[in-house]
C-alpha cells in the first residue's frame, strides 16, 4: 500500500512538473518582441516620412538608443580572460531587421533635412553619429554616405566663406 502511494505520488509530481514546463507563457516573449519590433518600425517608417528636423531627430535618437540597447554586452565579458573571450560567440538578435541600419538611415534623413533647413550644425551632428556609432564593416554604405555628405557640406560652408 504504502509503495502504490508512493508511486502515486512520484506521478502526480512528474505529471505536474510536466504540465508545468508546458504550460509557461510561451507567447508573452513572442508578443513582446512583436510589439517592440512593430515599435521600432514604426518609428524608422515615421522618420523617414517627415519633413520636420525635429522629429526626425528625435526619431533618430530613439533608434539610436535601441540600438545601442541591441548591442550584444556579455556579463561574462568581465569574467573572461581575454583568450577566452574570441571563443565565446555573441547571442543572435530576436528582431528581424538590423536596428543600427535603421538608426544610421534615419540619422542621414534627419542631417538631410536640417541641411535644407540652413541647420549645418545639427546637420554634422547627424553626419558624425553615423560615423562614430556605425563604424564596422557591416555600415560601410551609411558611412560612405555620410562622410559625402560631409564633405559636401564642408565644400558649401568654405564656398560661403569666400
Amino acid at each position: 500500500m504504502r509503495k502504490g502511494i508512493t508511486s502515486l505520488v512520484g506521478i502526480l509530481v512528474l505529471a505536474l512538473t510536466t504540465v508545468g514546463c508546458q504550460s509557461s507563457p510561451m507567447t508573452t516573449p513572442v508578443r513582446y518582441d512583436n510589439v517592440r519590433f512593430m515599435d521600432v518600425w514604426s518609428t524608422y517608417t515615421h522618420c523617414l516620412s517627415t519633413d520636420e528636423t525635429q522629429t526626425a531627430l528625435l526619431d533618430a535618437s530613439k533608434l539610436h538608443d535601441v540600438s545601442m540597447a541591441q548591442l550584444p554586452h556579455s556579463p561574462l565579458d568581465n569574467l573572461l580572460p581575454t583568450k577566452l573571450k574570441s571563443m565565446v560567440s555573441q547571442p543572435a538578435s530576436r528582431l528581424a531587421v538590423d536596428i543600427q541600419a535603421m538608426a544610421a538611415s534615419c540619422s542621414l534623413h534627419a542631417g538631410d533635412l536640417a541641411l535644407s533647413a540652413g541647420e549645418s550644425d545639427l546637420a554634422m551632428d547627424q553626419f558624425r553619429e553615423v560615423l562614430n556609432s556605425h563604424a564596422g564593416p557591416d555600415y560601410s554604405y551609411y558611412t560612405a554616405q555620410a562622410r559625402e555628405r560631409l564633405s559636401h557640406l564642408a565644400l558649401t560652408l568654405q564656398a560661403a566663406l569666400h
